[in-house]
């Protein structure tokens, strides 16, 4: 497997992309904490769809679990809407910054992988929202600022 010089901008980039999601509409302590097993849960299973593929591997890293546990206990209650907004924004740029460093560091194909696995798994933090929130028995439960946010990580993603 290759060695990703990346020092952990694509895990970073993944963990705050779906830590947003997570936080963004306020789940409850057990909601919340589901969320970012949800987040751990969707990066393990892109690694092992994509076995192959360097720069996925790289998102979940043993610092990166441990930065997803702390963003879990320090969002049990909450957050400020200024805390949620600085939180967006350090998501976005690193989200911004990835997209920079894959365009000028990995293979087309690779980096589209990392890109469209981390909005999967930003949608896996959402749906899991989904399922603990109110309301949960319409299936077309869209939570409209997890969708945007998702909206806006997508293009910080797109726009190298």
């Amino acid at each position: 497997m290759a060695d990703i010089q990346d020092r952990g901008l694509l895990a970073q980039a993944a963990a705050l992309a779906g830590a947003t999601v997570a936080i963004v509409k306020y789940s409850g302590n057990s909601g919340t904490h589901k969320e970012f097993t949800a987040l751990v849960k969707g990066l393990e299973d892109a690694a092992s769809k994509h076995p192959n593929n360097p720069y996925v591997q790289a998102l979940l890293t043993p610092a990166t679990r441990q930065q997803i546990a702390g963003f879990s206990h320090d969002f049990e209650q909450a957050p400020k809407q200024s805390t949620l907004s600085d939180f967006k924004m350090t998501a976005l740029n690193r989200c911004a910054q990835a997209s920079a460093w894959l365009l000028a560091n990995a293979p087309a194909d690779a980096a589209e992988e990392v890109k469209a696995t981390i909005i999967a798994v930003c949608h896996r933090v959402a749906a899991e929202s989904k399922e603990t929130g109110p309301y949960t028995s319409s299936a077309d439960n869209q939570n409209p600022f997890e969708e945007s946010v998702i909206d806006e990580i997508d293009r910080a993603l797109h726009e190298s």
